[in-house]
């Protein structure tokens, strides 16, 4: 399949797009409509002041509520030419909003103890976005002084390359040359371009890899522990400019590139100077700065204290927060962990010795070795072929039959010797997995669009379709993380469309879905609803919402899975905790007005009105808070009434509410036929966790 490219355009606002959200929140949450919001009416930050293009009072008030406005601050009006057009704009003084905010934090599963991660509010998007515009450059030039990363921004992105089915499907309607807007702005990877590997494995496969386990003996791996939960913010103006400099003329260093980011970064955070937020790409590029100045100190040490010469006596590799060094003798590994240990020291990091592994010669780690094998488990169990035969009379013409011998059980047990004989875990090897899975799905489906696509064709070809997601059923119940389920949800949907696409017949869909169907509730059943397993819970329920109305849900099976209980006496729902928003958004998308949900639906509505009320000191600065309102406000499954009180909670009268629903109707959650899970979950792939 070919790639095709678009010119990407909007640079200021366009890393709210790209750079703003981790990659594990729900498909139904995006920036799509902030970022439309934000194009649309001109919003950005100029000279300290944030403006915009006039659009009535209802977007005024909308600005106001959005960056939580002094009520005293006079909103100017001044004309301007842009583009040879004349235009009116309104600005603010940025000292004039408050940009101390609370980020609304998540957490995933992630070894033992999960993993926040953090999506920040959206006023502090918008001055990332700002910062991204006018340091773009800075930032390459500070993100390119180490010999050892491998994983940097090298460039400001130019272009959107596209490789997929629903693209190829579109070009016979799109004429050459158009620009397509909703295709330039959904599959962006990010903001930057970067170098030299997107994914570890790729380094691992890589020539420099092979040659320098020729060149040296051995190999040891290294990781920062709990990197970005530690950083300093102000290590980072103390990595540009030097920790001394910045002490000793700490006003003047406020105002640097450093001393900038710095500030951005606290603010966006609660003003926490321990720790950044995790998830974003921006905290990403914050900590690969730092990690380059601990490169530079690190190779400068080997040099003048060890005597040992990078590329001679050693080889260092950084890939984000972990480093692998190649070396010859044994003292150069120590002497290594103990240069970078005082390093780190410095900028209040420290390495974590459980995590250093060393490899002598073979140098292949245990991984690498369970994906070779698992390649050609793959490659051997699953062939989708074409079989041709021809009948007896003559001149008859020549029958393509599909064809796809595929055994689940022993595709499984297979899978699980070489999980126990390479002494790996689910978790190290089901992104690979997965991403091999994928690929023969796509291999079936085009085999099969190739036969003559008789019933037997197509039987043969659900059959061929049930085993693989047998087998990846199975292994994702071993480690049920979200990026394990994104790809999971990716390939039902894919499935799943394809035989609705192809018209098959109700009893091979309802094979197949009713096979989707208990196999997705098995997982919800065994993954209760948890501080960790939200998210992937919430994926689960979004796929199946695409299998029909034969298989929804009882409500009582949703709400068990929730944790909300129906009270005997009250006969009423209750919840010992607030649902977070991604759950009050995709239940609500789930049930949206179907009547068997109305009991559940008013619990929810009642839920999130006391989750804003239990907020409302502070409401329009809490980045939860606010994005829930604002799509709640959208919501075509609420009543007027709840929204009115939302409204109510923010200071909104009737009047107000209904000047800033006319201003958007979309923004962080799709709501109805706004909502697309192929194109989602297709979006993702540009994007998928490093």
């Amino acid at each position: 399949m070919s790639k095709h490219s678009v010119t990407l355009t909007h640079r200021r606002q366009r890393s709210v797009l790209t750079d703003m959200l981790p990659f594990e929140v729900p498909p139904t949450f995006t920036n799509r409509g902030f970022f439309a919001f934000l194009r649309d009416h001109h919003i950005d930050i100029e000279s300290d002041r944030l403006r915009w293009k006039e659009g009535g009072p209802g977007l005024d008030r909308t600005i106001r509520l959005l960056f939580d406005v002094r009520e005293s601050a006079i909103l100017a009006t001044n004309t301007t030419s842009e583009w040879g057009a004349t235009v009116k704009r309104r600005s603010i003084p940025m000292q004039a909003c408050r940009m101390d905010t609370m980020p609304f934090n998540f957490r995933v599963a992630h070894k033992l103890e999960g993993r926040i991660l953090s999506v920040v509010h959206p006023r502090n998007q918008v001055c990332v976005a700002d910062f991204y515009a006018r340091h773009s450059a800075t930032i390459i030039y500070y993100t390119s002084l180490s010999a050892f990363s491998i994983r940097h921004p090298v460039s400001v992105s130019r272009f959107a390359f596209f490789k997929d089915k629903l693209h190829d499907q579109k070009l016979e309607t799109v004429p050459t040359g158009v620009e397509e807007e909703d295709r330039e702005y959904e599959q962006i990877g990010s903001f930057f371009v970067y170098r030299k590997y997107r994914n570890i494995h790729r380094f691992f496969e890589s020539y420099k890899y092979h040659r320098c386990e020729k060149k040296y003996n051995a190999m040891v791996q290294i990781d920062v522990s709990k990197c970005f939960d530690s950083i300093y913010t102000h290590s980072l103006p103390w990595a540009v400019i030097g920790k001394s400099q910045t002490k000793f003329n700490l006003e003047n260093s406020k105002a640097t590139f450093g001393g900038r980011f710095d500030s951005l970064m606290q603010k966006l955070n609660q003003n926490e100077t321990n720790g950044i937020v995790i998830g974003p790409e921006f905290s990403r590029i914050f900590a690969e700065i730092i990690l380059q100045s601990v490169d530079v100190e690190l190779e400068c040490a080997m040099t003048k204290r060890a005597k040992l010469k990078h590329k001679v006596d050693y080889e260092i590799f950084r890939y984000v927060d972990d480093y692998f060094v190649f070396y010859n003798e044994q003292s150069t590994e120590l002497r290594v962990i103990e240069e970078l240990q005082e390093i780190l020291k410095t900028k209040k990091l420290t390495i974590n010795p459980a995590k250093v592994k060393s490899y002598p010669k073979p140098i292949i780690t245990e991984i690498t070795i369970a994906k070779e094998r698992i390649s050609a488990l793959m490659n051997s169990q699953v062939d989708p072929s074409l079989e041709e035969s021809m009948a007896a009379e003559s001149g008859a013409a020549v029958t393509k039959r599909f064809k796809c011998d595929l055994n689940s059980n022993r595709l499984i047990v297979r899978y699980k010797m070489i999980i126990k004989e390479s002494k790996v875990e689910y978790g190290d090897l089901l992104n690979y997995t997965f991403a091999i899975v994928e690929n023969k799905i796509d291999l079936v489906i085009k085999a099969y669009l190739s036969s003559d696509a008789g019933d037997g064709d197509r039987r043969r070809m659900v059959n061929a379709v049930m085993a693989l997601l047998e087998f990846a059923f199975f292994a994702y119940s071993a480690s049920p993380k979200v990026n394990h389920t994104i790809r999971m949800s990716r390939m039902v949907a894919t499935s799943v469309d394809f035989v609705t696409a192809q018209a098959f017949s109700h009893e091979l869909k309802h094979l197949l879905f009713k096979f989707v169907h208990d196999n997705i509730v098995e997982m919800l059943d065994k993954n209760k609803m948890s501080t960790y397993r939200e998210v992937e819970s919430l994926y689960l329920l979004i796929v199946l919402s695409r299998i029909g109305k034969e298989y929804w849900l009882p409500e009582e099976t949703i709400a068990n899975h929730f944790l909300i209980i129906l009270d005997k006496e009250s006969d009423q729902y209750v919840r010992s905790e607030f649902l977070n928003h991604f759950s009050i958004t995709v239940l609500l998308s789930y049930m949206k007005k179907k009547v068997r949900y109305d009991k559940l639906r008013a619990f929810i509505e009642s839920q999130a009105l006391a989750k804003l009320e239990f907020v409302k000191a502070h409401c329009p600065n809490d980045a939860e808070a606010l994005m829930l309102f604002l799509d709640l406000i959208v919501c075509p499954y609420l009543d007027h009434d709840t929204k009115v009180a939302a409204g109510a909670i923010f200071g909104l009268d009737a009047a107000g509410l209904a000047e800033v629903q006319g201003v958007n109707d979309h923004w962080f959650t799709a709501w109805g036929d706004k909502f697309n899970l192929a194109k989602e979950l297709d979006a993702k792939r540009s994007r998928d966790v490093y």
